[in-house]
This record gives C-alpha cells, sequence and structure tokens, in this order.
C-alpha cells in the first residue's frame, strides 16, 4: 500500500511539475537553430529567476506562435509589433509586457530594399517586378513593405510575384541573388547589408518587438512578476545582448503603444 501510495505521489508530482512550466515561444526571424541559440540564454535566466523551468519553442512560422499564445499552449513570446495587435484582437488577455530598447530607443525600421547595383529608384518603379516579403505575419517584412507599395500606387495584383519566402535572411538572399527584385527587410538586417543594397524607402518609426504573455493562462501575479524581471535586468545584460548586440534593455509596454500598427492593419 506504501508503494502504491508513494506511486500515486511520484505521479501526481511530475503532473504538477510538467503543467507548471512555461512556455516561452520565439517567432522564427532566422532559421530555429540560431534562433534556440539567440534565447537559450534569457529562458535559462527567467527560469532562475521564476524559480520554475522555463522552456523555449522556436516556431517553424509566426502563427504558429501567435496561435500558440492565443489559445493559452503558450504563455509567453517574443513576437512581432503587427503579431501583438492581432493576437490582442483575438484575445485581449494576451498583452504586451515589456518591448525591445535598441539603440537607447524602442522604435525600429522597415526598410524596402533593392541590390545595389539595381535601376530601380523608388517603390514605386515596382510595377511588373517579383517583390520578397517574409512570414506573412512579420510587421517589417511584409506589413509595413505591403503599405508602402501601396502608398507608392503598387497594389500586390501590380507586382509580378509576391514571394513570401517565410523569413528576413531569406528576403535577403533573395534580393542579392536576383530571384527577386526588390524586398521587405528589418533596419538591423538592411544597415548590416547596406554596402550591398539600395534602400528604396525606409518607414516611420514603429514600435519594437515586444514580449507578450497570455496573462489568463500566465497568470495576473506571474506576468506581474515576469515584466518585472525583464524591466530590471541589467544594461546590455548578456542574456539581452545574446538576442541582439545591438539591444539594451527591456521597457514596459502596453497594447496602446502599438495603435499605429493596429491603424496600417485597418488600411489593409
Amino acid at each position: 500500500m506504501k508503494r502504491i501510495c508513494f506511486a500515486l505521489l511520484l505521479l501526481f508530482t511530475t503532473v504538477t511539475a510538467a503543467q507548471a512550466e512555461i512556455v516561452f515561444g520565439v517567432i522564427p526571424l532566422q532559421d530555429s537553430d540560431v534562433m534556440t541559440r539567440k534565447f537559450t540564454p534569457l529562458a535559462s535566466y527567467l527560469s532562475e529567476q521564476l524559480g520554475e523551468p522555463v522552456s523555449l519553442k522556436i516556431g517553424s512560422n509566426y502563427d504558429e506562435i501567435e496561435s500558440g499564445l492565443v489559445s493559452g499552449d503558450i504563455q509567453v513570446a517574443y513576437v512581432g509589433p503587427s503579431g501583438a495587435v492581432k493576437m490582442n484582437q483575438s484575445n485581449p488577455a494576451v498583452i504586451p509586457l515589456v518591448k525591445v530598447v535598441k539603440g537607447g530607443s524602442p522604435f525600429y525600421k522597415s526598410y524596402v530594399i533593392a541590390k545595389a547595383d539595381s535601376s530601380l529608384t523608388s517603390p514605386a518603379d515596382l510595377k511588373g517586378k517579383i517583390f520578397a516579403f517574409g512570414d506573412k505575419g512579420s510587421t517589417s517584412s511584409y506589413l509595413v513593405p505591403k503599405y508602402i507599395l501601396a502608398k507608392n500606387g503598387v497594389s500586390i495584383d501590380d507586382l509580378k510575384e509576391a514571394v513570401l519566402t517565410g523569413s528576413h535572411s531569406n528576403v535577403l538572399k533573395a534580393v542579392l541573388e536576383g530571384t527577386a527584385d526588390a524586398g521587405g527587410l528589418k533596419e538591423s538586417l538592411a544597415l548590416k547589408n547596406k554596402d550591398k543594397l539600395k534602400f528604396l524607402e525606409i518607414s516611420k518609426p514603429i514600435p519594437n518587438f515586444p514580449v507578450c504573455a497570455n496573462i489568463k493562462a500566465l497568470g495576473k501575479e506571474k506576468a506581474k512578476k515576469l515584466q518585472s524581471i525583464l524591466v530590471n535586468m541589467a544594461d546590455k545584460s548578456p542574456q539581452i545582448t545574446s538576442i541582439s548586440k545591438k539591444y539594451d534593455k527591456f521597457s514596459k509596454a502596453s497594447i496602446s503603444d502599438y495603435q499605429i500598427i493596429a491603424a496600417i492593419m485597418k488600411k489593409q
């Protein structure tokens, strides 16, 4: 009888521990192994600070992470600005806790790029051309570039082809290899490769990438604790610079910070 009780207790403890695990989702801005390497230090730090396991889940696409956070299967996630808006509209329990501060600013930009030796001079020149987008859920490689094209009188139907490459790095590759005439790219990757590229247009500032939580699935108190841990991390801590050497810290965020994204989404 004692053995049976012990076995049941062990089983209960194991199940409870499994349920207590926090899943931290990450959208695939780059290959899975790269994203895993970048975010493992932060997941380990959060696990240590929270006193419970935090496991990483790198999405095969943006929607996998976003739908997981909306449903509560994923409790916390690093997502794009447009993803934060879409998820909050689907489930108000999903809110931004913090946003990235980079180079002293909580904003970044989207670039419409072409190869340096391209004859293109403006997004208006892209009618009948091949345009490379990243993932359809991306702010700076889909939502904003699509808006920039429309603002310049170019609809998706005006393009010879709109290619969904799946990531920023694939957009860059397509443009540099000539399989696309132009593409939409996040600021950091555009500037890193500026000598190889021509910038056809640069967007207005976009609120930076947030870490969002499903506060119903995570719990309000735990969400507050997680927010506090992230905000109080030392500037340029190794867990932050592992994600990007240009990241400084996290600052508090709210869904109201992303209303400019909501406004763009309404126009599309």
